[in-house]
């Protein structure tokens, strides 16, 4: 694309938006599909709806950015409606799941094992045990909200209980391992951040000067990393659409920080930081949990610009002729150079969770919960956090702007990182919901490579659940999923969801399925129930 690449991040507010509707019906239908399982009534005819409104909106011109100021003020009002509703529901068939017995229950709806740092209601201040009457890390910090560290099986769910009322019933309570922590102290170099795997360092000007992986002592950092920088954004032709290339021919504004403190250590170690860039002022938490391997960046701006493009810069110690580009079902490969005239126009791409550089030994991806622009310059990744144009809306995105990144590192190569997965836990947290149910794992998948995306009801009313499976990271690769949910049959099929000509099907008993995927291959399976 030679043109329009403004477009990736005009209207930060619709980006946001879209990718929170798309979690929030992701979470529905999960959560619906369990639910089902077991005799809930799903409400298709209402899903469907929910998802035609998302479609609607990510039509041209209304998710590009490049609509008059009306337009997203009535997409604002559709999102925030259609979060709602996929809310209610979600928790309707949560509702159904889950006995009223004083607990609360996190689901996690990612086809991996997690931990999560997860907030709690204040009867929980003295502690927290499972179901299974394992006592979970609490901490209260000075904001008065409590804490949990908690660990989510694939496709899952935990329940927690008071300690008090769980002691009061005279049951067993046992630990659960060591206490975990992330730490964060001064000295003259800065602020040191560090838990088990990560030690990072942050200057006055809340760049991060050091990052090393603790395995290996290997630092990631070849310059400071979140620098923020501010460009003059004029394009020639349309305002909106377009970022012009020589918008790097001038000296960027840097961010100047006026204040620094830390918040909390503990369970989560995070710095605050409040500053100015041009005429815009800017709070960010820089956070590193406890058995973390990201850095966080949680950032609010109160953007007041026109015609500026605001980028946060990370030089990482990895170097690649190409940069992965997460898009739907796998990455897309990108040049970090610009020695054609054909890559001198790709200044500027399309990423979804993730960027990331790498070579066979290691490497480093840069992390988003809503932003779609990125440019890559050699080993340099700058992440496209806001603009201002003029038209077709005067200073458009003005206002209070919520977003977060975060940097990732690992050793090996890409089919051995978490990279992918890291990007679904950045974006997808735990889903909450009051009541209690003993801890359980739907779907099951031995490689960190296959991803679980979508589970749902089948479109044709029938009952049956719809899993869809995808390599994730370019490599052909054999699989066992592990299925245990309520169903007779299994079988392979089209994406229309019709049974696929030539493909195969068992017995749900047999709960082990070995399937083999080219790289990038989608599979679709259906549980007849």
């Amino acid at each position: 694309m030679c043109a329009h690449r403004g477009t990736y991040t005009s209207q930060a507010g619709i980006k946001r938006n879209n990718r929170k509707s798309e979690i929030a019906l992701r979470e529905m239908e999960f959560l619906g599909s369990l639910a089902a399982a077991t005799g809930f009534s799903f409400e298709m005819e209402k899903a469907d709806r929910l998802w035609k409104i998302l479609l609607f909106h990510q039509f041209h011109d209304i998710l590009p950015g490049s609509s008059i100021e009306r337009v997203y003020e009535d997409a604002s009002a559709a999102h925030g409606t259609l979060q709602q509703e996929a809310l209610q529901m979600a928790d309707e068939a949560a509702g159904y799941l889950l006995k009223q017995d004083g607990g609360v229950s996190f689901f996690n709806s990612l086809s991996f094992q997690r931990t999560a740092l997860v907030t709690l209601p204040e009867e929980y201040e003295n502690g927290a045990v499972t179901m299974e009457g394992c006592q979970v890390p609490i901490q209260k910090g000075a904001d008065g909200k409590i804490r949990a560290l908690l660990f989510l099986p694939s496709c899952g769910a935990v329940s927690l209980y008071p300690l008090e009322t769980w002691c009061m019933g005279e049951r067993e309570v046992k630990a659960c391992g060591e206490m975990p922590g992330a730490l964060i102290w001064q000295d003259a170099a800065g602020y040191h951040m560090e838990n088990e795997h990560i030690a990072a360092l942050v200057d006055l000007q809340g760049q991060v000067t050091s990052f090393i992986l603790k395995s290996t002592n290997r630092e990631i950092a070849a310059e400071p990393m979140n620098q923020l920088r501010l460009y003059k954004d004029q394009p020639r032709a349309f305002d909106a659409w377009d970022i012009d290339s020589n918008y790097r021919s001038e000296t960027p504004k840097m961010g100047n920080v006026r204040e620094i403190a830390i918040l909390r250590q503990g369970l989560e170690a995070v710095l605050q930081i409040k500053g100015v860039i041009g005429k815009s002022e800017y709070i960010q938490h820089i956070c590193l949990q406890a058995g973390q391997k990201r850095l966080e960046f949680q950032t609010q701006v109160e953007w007041r610009e026109l015609h500026q493009l605001l980028k946060t810069s990370f030089p990482v110690a990895v170097h690649s002729a190409n940069a992965r580009h997460e898009m739907q079902f796998g990455y897309v490969e990108r040049p970090t150079h610009r020695s054609r005239a054909y890559d001198r126009d790709r200044f500027e791409v399309c990423n979804h969770r993730y960027t990331a550089l790498c070579d066979e030994s290691h490497g480093a991806a840069l992390l988003n919960d809503c932003k779609y622009g990125i440019s890559v310059n050699g080993n340099d990744m700058e992440l496209t956090l806001l603009r201002a144009s003029a038209s077709p809306q005067m200073q458009a995105d003005n206002g209070t702007q919520q977003f977060a990144y975060a940097l990732y590192a690992w050793e090996g190569s890409f089919v051995d990182s978490d990279a992918v997965q890291q990007g679904y836990e950045f974006n997808i947290k735990p889903y909450l919901a009051r009541g209690g149910m003993p801890a359980f794992e739907a779907v099951q998948i031995d490689k960190k490579n296959i991803i679980l995306e979508t589970m749902k009801m089948a479109e044709d009313g029938s009952g049956d659940i719809i899993l869809r499976l995808y390599e994730a990271a370019g490599a052909a690769i054999q699989t066992t999923v592990r299925i245990n949910l309520p169903a007779e049959k299994i079988w392979e099929c089209d994406m229309l969801e019709h049974k696929k000509e030539g493909g195969w099907e068992s017995e749900l008993g047999e709960s082990l399925h070995k399937l083999s995927f080219r790289a990038f291959e989608i599979k679709t399976l259906r549980l007849y129930r």
